[in-house]
């Protein structure tokens, strides 16, 4: 049988550094050096490094995550304005958390962390989430509010494993298809231009084989 826990108990620690800002040390934000993660570019399965990439440099990085480094397939989450985008970190280069966005460090015999990115972007528990965030049209939660949220799990951890890697698997299949598909409609706008002649052209700037002829207006 699963079982029931509240969602904070599986973790070592949550690393929530809202209210922090590179003037309070009395720096500035690079164009170098250590990403900024803010709510704007984690995304909902990923992390997107081109928006808004902001970055510190060791010195502020130092400072600002005293020690606490995020690692490889840590979970991050955003808390308001969006709410509830889940990622996981891609690698070890090293990450600066910004607004709106926590990350939690799980108990490596207590839960996958594999599977606490899937369990908190599905359907169920964003219907959770939505219930207990406040606010209007931007929704938001605390970690106050966030301490009452649970879940079952198996107590088995490699059964937690198992579902965390399936559906990572079936993610990153998603992701190949899609960036395959992007290509194939960007290769058809190509096409588009080229197969069909410009305006007060006769000709198009590509033709199949066996075909010269004059196209004609009609």
């Amino acid at each position: 049988a699963w079982e029931q826990r509240k969602l904070l108990r599986n973790f070592d620690e949550v690393l929530d550094y809202r209210g922090k800002s590179p003037n309070k040390f009395g720096m500035n934000w690079g164009n170098k050096g250590y990403l900024v993660l803010s709510a704007l570019n984690v995304k909902d399965g990923y992390i997107d490094k081109s928006i808004e990439a902001k970055y510190g440099c060791q010195e502020l990085f130092d400072k600002w995550m005293g020690g606490n480094s995020l690692r490889k397939n840590d979970v991050v989450f955003t808390t308001e304005a969006p709410l509830g985008n889940v990622a996981q970190i891609p690698d070890n280069n090293g990450y600066i958390l910004n607004q709106r966005v926590v990350a939690f460090k799980t108990s490596p015999n207590a839960m996958d962390n594999n599977f606490l990115a899937q369990f908190l972007r599905s359907p169920l528990f964003q219907n959770k989430l939505n219930a207990n965030a406040s606010g209007g049209t931007a929704k938001g939660i605390g970690m106050k509010e966030f301490a009452k949220l649970s879940l079952y799990l198996p107590k088995d951890i490699n059964e937690q494993r198992k579902i965390g890697t399936f559906l990572k698997t079936m993610d990153n299949t998603i992701a190949l298809h899609q960036r395959k598909l992007d290509a194939l409609k960007q290769m058809k706008k190509g096409f588009l231009q080229q197969l069909f002649p410009e305006n007060g052209e006769k000709l198009p700037r590509v033709r199949f084989t066996g075909f010269e002829g004059e196209w004609e207006q009609r």
